[in-house]
């Protein structure tokens, strides 16, 4: 037993020196034998020589093999590329790398010009200063034809359809409230908050009826009563939010300020109203902000930015009708720094009818001189209560169209019941005509009933015309049943003159203004424009 076990031993140990002498290299065992030779320099380069150029030919060898791969894509794309040394190459917005799989990198956004509208003469009133009662009604029919009954639904209709629009800001050209209540601006600055909530930007202005009116009122029952107005700077207070937080240049004297649309296009918006110490209901600039106007204008200029400059009174003398209290009263000077920088469009509101007019200095000025022109938008609480849309061109100029607020479509959604609201654009074109049409026939006397009322229709109904801005045919109002009676009972009323005022101002429609910077003689233009 003893033998056997050590037979048994010795084989284990044979199979181990075996299995040791098969897993060890044979320049181990070699050098374990025998010296090894020192190896020579020229040796060495000759080893490293091959070593490289063997690197090299499966480098080259894998080059192609991703090249071939790119190729491939390329031949997809319809296009063939060279590699750049940094084994990468563009095309398009797109970007290959080698041996690896293309990365799609962000197109940026195609520029788009900005797109604002123009809401002028809000003239909001809130609610919580009325009991809508007979003070309140005599207000209203004693009024210009303002819907102010339904204002805030009005405003609401209108923050919806901004909602859905996205322009690029809503601007508010002044006289904001109604008299300039404390109430009225702070419901007015609530509703506009939430429209900025939606991500549309709003911008204000003051008119001449929103700080230290002394007409700010309430309407309880059969009283009106004193109303809490505000001073400038509790104006600012309740709309710095709306545009002048974000202005990129502030005017010290006024409430002037720039606001930036884009990298290339500013507003700006001028304070024309006067009510230090007392409030004043005609406008104008002062001079230390036509200089700061200057500087604003200078550097546009050296910057290459487009300029749209926005005030509440009108710029130009834009109404037979209403001579006074309209234009501003240093309009000559606005004018001519205005066009020392050729800028071709400055929007107004103030005399609630919507107007076109470019300027001549005087009867028979040469055509081939550039002038501004203005765009006066309407009220926006007047029926037809229509805003502007001010849509510049990819090339440089603008265009200008109006927009009735769709107050029906905003009742039918909204589950409203009231028929003056579903057929809203019914309403308001009766109000206001019957509103007008009401104050004159009360201004006459000592005629048959029947022709007092046709008689006074037609002013109310030529005055809606004036108001929104749509074109007369005179001749065939002059050929008229209604416009003979003025003409036989009263000639040379104050009111008769003021039916050939207005027809002699309503020739054109207003609705429509056009420029194109490649153009810079062009004169206003009327013609269709899709309002998208």
């Amino acid at each position: 037993m003893i033998l056997i076990y050590a037979v048994l031993l010795a084989l284990c140990f044979m199979i181990v020196l075996v299995m040791n002498e098969l897993h060890t290299p044979t320049r181990h065992k070699d050098e374990s034998k025998t010296e090894q030779p020192l190896e020579t320099e020229e040796a060495k380069t000759a080893t490293s020589s091959e070593a490289v150029k063997e690197t090299d030919e499966g480098t080259e060898k894998d080059t192609e093999k991703d090249e071939d791969r790119a190729k491939e894509t390329d031949q997809i794309q319809g296009e063939s590329h060279e590699w750049t040394d940094s084994k990468q190459y563009t095309k398009g917005k797109t970007t290959y790398y080698h041996g690896k799989e293309w990365q799609e990198e962000i197109p940026e956004e195609p520029y788009r010009p900005p797109v604002v509208v123009v809401a002028s003469d809000t003239h909001y009133f809130s609610p919580d200063l009325t009991d809508y009662g007979e003070a309140f009604q005599t207000m209203v029919e004693r009024d210009d034809g303002k819907v102010v009954s339904y204002q805030p639904q009005l405003m609401d209709a209108f923050i919806q359809e901004m909602t859905k629009l996205k322009p690029s800001a809503v601007v508010l050209s002044g006289d904001l409230t109604l008299n300039g209540e404390k109430a009225g601006h702070e419901a007015l600055a609530e509703k506009l908050h939430s429209l900025e909530q939606q991500g549309v930007d709003v911008v204000v202005i003051p008119g001449n009826h929103d700080i230290n009116n002394n007409h700010a009122a309430s309407y309880f029952g059969k009283e009106k009563t004193s109303a809490e107005k505000i001073d400038e700077n509790e104006f600012y207070d309740i709309y710095k939010d709306f545009g002048y937080d974000e202005a990129r240049s502030k005017d010290p004297y006024s409430l002037s300020y720039i606001y930036e649309l884009d990298e290339k296009n500013w507003l700006m918006m001028l304070d024309t109203a006067q009510y230090q110490p007392v409030n004043l209901v005609g406008g104008r600039i002062k001079d230390e902000t036509i200089v700061w106007m200057d500087e604003q204008l200078k550097e546009a200029e050296k910057s290459g930015i487009s300029v749209l400059p926005i005030g509440h009174h009108n710029l130009l003398k834009q109404s037979i009708l209403y001579p006074e209290d309209c234009t501003l009263e240093n309009y000559k000077t606005a004018v001519q720094l205005l066009e020392s920088y050729r800028i071709p469009l400055y929007i107004s509101g103030h005399l609630h009818l919507q107007r076109t007019k470019t300027y001549k200095p005087e009867p028979g000025a040469s055509e081939k001189e550039f002038h501004i022109s203005e765009v006066v938008a309407d009220s926006f609480t007047i029926p037809p209560c229509q805003y502007g849309i001010v849509q510049w061109k990819d090339k440089g100029g603008y265009t200008y169209s109006t927009k009735e607020a769709d107050v029906e479509a905003w009742a039918l959604e909204q589950g409203v019941e009231d028929e003056n609201l579903l057929n809203f654009k019914e309403y308001g074109s009766a109000f206001l005509a019957e509103t007008i049409s009401n104050q004159i026939y009360d201004k006459m006397s000592s005629l048959q009933d029947d022709q007092m009322k046709a008689m006074a229709d037609l002013y109310g109904e030529l005055n809606r015309a004036y108001c929104g801005g749509t074109a007369i045919n005179r001749k065939e109002v002059m050929s008229s049943e209604a416009y003979g009676l003025w003409e036989r009972f009263l000639p040379d009323s104050k009111m008769f003159e003021e039916i050939d005022q207005i027809l002699r101002d309503t020739g054109n429609d207003h609705n429509i203004w056009d420029y194109s910077a490649a153009d810079p003689l062009q004169d206003i233009s009327q013609h269709d424009i899709m309002v998208k």
